[in-house]
């Protein structure tokens, strides 16, 4: 998965960027957006090359409302150029079932085991 994104030019950003799990939200109706507040100001940006089954596999779809995932997160990324960041590890957090791994070193987590089929 690929982050596009343009991200204010700042040294605050800068520090951001070095860190590993920087805390962001992810809102998936057609498009997954990934919205950052530590930004200053802050910014969003699309998700590329994302596929909504492997998702789906690894976060559970919300009820009705504007978007199917509406979820706190934590990402890391690595640059790849012209404003569009490779996302290296991401994890979604859920009330019911903490938190959800989605991406882990650049490849989709192991499918979330949500329900109990016993």
């Amino acid at each position: 998965m690929m982050l596009k994104i343009d991200f204010p030019q700042n040294l605050i950003t800068d520090e951001l960027l070095r860190q590993e799990r920087i805390p962001c939200v992810c809102k998936i109706a057609k498009e997954f957006e990934v919205f950052f507040a530590e930004t200053i100001p802050e910014s969003s940006g699309v998700v590329l090359e994302w596929d909504r089954k492997e998702l789906e596999l690894r976060a559970v779809a919300g009820a009705g409302g504007q978007y199917t995932h509406h979820a706190s997160g934590l990402i890391t990324l690595k640059g790849a150029g012209n404003g569009v960041y490779e996302i290296i590890d991401l994890e979604m957090f859920y009330r019911s079932f903490g938190w959800c791994a989605i991406l882990k070193n650049s490849e989709y987590a192991p499918p979330g085991d949500f329900w109990d089929e016993a």
